[in-house]
């Protein structure tokens, strides 16, 4: 199921070098749809949390778009996962080749079964990797040589603004999307 989620707003191109080549491309915000197709391809992921000082913490992890949110695994004792744990606020980052998308969301740990499942099978058709549902976590046969091994917390990060800068500066304009809370 495709969200088709709110409208793009364009973003400014005032300054001095931002604004596009008329000829070259396009001043339209890019949807929302195809910045959704485009999470669903996978790749490198960043996660920004918020350390209980106030200081940011980022880290690779693996995201997988389902429906309206964006799934991450951490194992429960990594700091990703102590940050969210107390406090939810965070930034999910990707360069898709032609387009570096920004989600800033609110992220909660998810235990019922459903979900996880849902989960699970998100990161399974984006990664193919096989995990299962042991009580309120995912386990794996394997996990990225820096997570600590399985098994995994499961956060679901429900975005509240992003953002879509094309690479090339000419494929669309740069472009915001807000989400009802």
């Amino acid at each position: 199921m495709t969200y088709e989620g709110p409208a793009g707003e364009a973003m400014s191109r005032e300054g001095k070098g931002t604004e596009a080549d008329g000829e070259a491309g396009s001043s339209q915000p890019i949807r929302w749809e195809e910045a959704q197709e485009r999470f669903r391809k996978g790749g490198w992921f960043w996660l920004a949390t918020v350390r209980p000082d106030g200081a940011p913490h980022s880290m690779p992890v693996f995201a997988a778009w389902s429906e309206t949110v964006l799934f991450v695994a951490s194992k429960e004792t990594a700091r990703k996962s102590r940050n969210l744990a107390a406090d939810g606020r965070c930034v999910v980052t990707t360069d898709t080749g032609d387009l570096h998308l920004i989600v800033e969301g609110e992220a909660r740990r998810v235990s019922d079964k459903a979900t996880l499942e849902r989960a699970r099978g998100a990161f399974k058709a984006i990664y193919d990797w096989p995990t299962v549902v042991t009580g309120d976590k995912l386990d794996a046969e394997y996990g990225a040589p820096t997570s600590g091994g399985p098994p995994y917390d499961v956060y679901e990060i429900k975005p509240t603004k992003a953002f879509g800068l094309p690479t090339d500066g000419e494929s669309f304009t740069p472009t915001r999307w807000r989400f009802d809370r």
